[in-house]
């Protein structure tokens, strides 16, 4: 289904977004940036849709923030909001309680880079390369680039690569645990679907839930983070994927998860 600037088509539970605008390199302007969001929440609605898999159409994820509305003559505000929308992307990635997988398939550049670092598994074909590329034009690096990368890659690598605007290769980032898997060009959709239909066979809930804890671990205290385990698990004993697991457990065979 066309969806704007983007692709969103859903296959039994797995949903894939595609950001489509090949001939430009795929740029994070306001309307696909607001494209996507939307995709994104009615993912979170759709109770189907269990694993989402965020990729680029063409030989790039996505250039990053689009230059010409940068470029524009606004005043500030007007500006912020605009660009807010782009942000809000990031967030609405981390907020969501499905897993998230990004299929990197060429250059993933400024935002879109900071996109990816908000997913939950990052899979890279060998084309793809990163950058914060922001300080090259005069600019900071914007979502929440301050705040995922240093926790990745640690704080002095997290200083290089902001200060430098350097390009790394997809081996590089795979070195440095910015992604989890690097594939040949021609393995990637076949990679990153294998892990889709993984995640969205398994208890969807405790996966949300996991991920919910583990966003909010480096700013949180031992006890403040026991103290969630112990609400959501509480809750998750009364699910569906709860029971079923520990009667597959007793029966000796593998569960059968509703997300549910």
């Amino acid at each position: 289904m066309s969806y704007g600037k983007i692709l969103f088509k859903k296959e039994g539970s797995i949903a894939t977004i595609t950001f489509n605008d090949p001939e430009k390199l795929n740029p994070m302007g306001t309307q696909m940036a607001e494209n996507i969001r939307s995709a994104l929440e009615e993912c979170g609605r759709d109770e189907e849709v269990r694993a989402i898999i965020l990729t680029g159409a063409g030989r790039a994820f996505s250039a990053g923030g689009d230059l010409r509305e940068i470029q524009k003559n606004v005043p500030a505000l007007v500006f912020r909001d605009g660009i807010a929308l782009v942000f809000k992307v990031v967030l609405a990635i981390a907020d969501l309680e499905k897993p998230v997988i990004a299929a990197v398939n060429g250059p993933a550049v400024g935002v879109a880079f900071n996109m990816v670092l908000a997913c939950d598994i990052i899979v890279a074909s060998e084309e793809a390369s990163f950058s914060e590329i922001f300080v090259r034009i005069g600019l900071i690096p914007d979502g929440g680039a301050h705040f995922l990368l240093p926790r990745i890659v640690g704080l002095a690598k997290a200083k290089e690569l902001i200060y430098t605007g350097k390009i790394i290769s997809a081996k590089e980032a795979e070195t440095l645990g910015l992604v989890n898997q690097v594939v040949p060009p021609d393995k990637l959709t076949s990679t990153v679907l294998e892990r889709a239909n993984n995640l969205a066979n398994g208890p969807t809930r405790a996966i949300g839930m996991a991920k919910k804890i583990l966003n909010l671990s480096f700013q949180s205290s031992l006890a403040e983070i026991i103290e969630m385990e112990t609400e959501k698990q509480t809750l998750l004993r009364e699910t569906e994927d709860h029971k079923e697991g520990i009667a597959a457990f007793f029966e000796k065979r593998a569960p059968s998860f509703k997300g549910k």
